[in-house]
């Protein structure tokens, strides 16, 4: 190599990093509050979306659960209830020895809450029957069920409610529909 090469080397070697200028570490203060405001706005944006996103994922779960009584009960009919309804949830939980009829989570409590929702289920308008079931508690001819947002625009915007004909209908005011179910403004069949 040539002198002249090494010596370049040599210097390039013994170079400092170049200093910075003054002032110029970090952010300013106009940058920073610039991007804080930037992220408030894109949360404000973002955050209602989840929610309603969320509170629609609830209500789909809702209506599912509300399939599941209603084969539940027509289980429940069939093998255990000769013939007739259960006249609560805690009543599904099937016979002594034998598979249950709906999940622990809904049998638990004479009002459980599953999915943001307070579910309950009582004998319908006709009431309890003289009939036992296959635990010896008294079945009914008909049932009432119901879905109620535990916080309505939150957790759910929709209650739901139906009855041993298994069409589930819905009231966007949050509060479950009464039987006889009428269509209304505000009350209508989903299926």
């Amino acid at each position: 190599m040539s002198s002249v090469v090494r010596a370049t080397m040599s210097r390039l070697a013994m170079r400092k990093p170049s200093a910075r200028l003054p002032g110029d570490e970090g952010f300013t203060l106009i940058e920073v509050i610039f991007v804080a405001g930037l992220i408030c706005v894109l949360s404000g944006i973002a955050v209602p979306a989840l929610l309603r996103s969320r509170a629609a994922a609830n209500e789909t779960t809702t209506v599912g659960t509300l399939r599941v009584v209603h084969s539940a009960q027509l289980m429940y009919s069939l093998t255990c209830g000769i013939g007739m309804y259960a006249a609560s949830l805690p009543a599904l939980v099937g016979a002594p020895g034998e598979e249950a009829f709906l999940p622990a989570d809904l049998t638990a409590g004479l009002t459980p809450s599953k999915s943001g929702y307070d579910f309950t289920m009582v004998e319908g308008p006709s009431g309890l029957n003289v009939l036992t079931d296959c635990n010896g508690v008294q079945t009914a001819s008909d049932y009432y069920l119901t879905a109620e947002p535990v916080a309505f625009g939150q957790t759910g915007n929709r209650a739901f409610a139906s009855d041993e004909m298994h069409v589930i209908w819905q009231d966007t005011t949050g509060v479950p529909p009464i039987e006889p179910f009428t269509p209304s403004a505000t009350v209508m069949p989903i299926q």
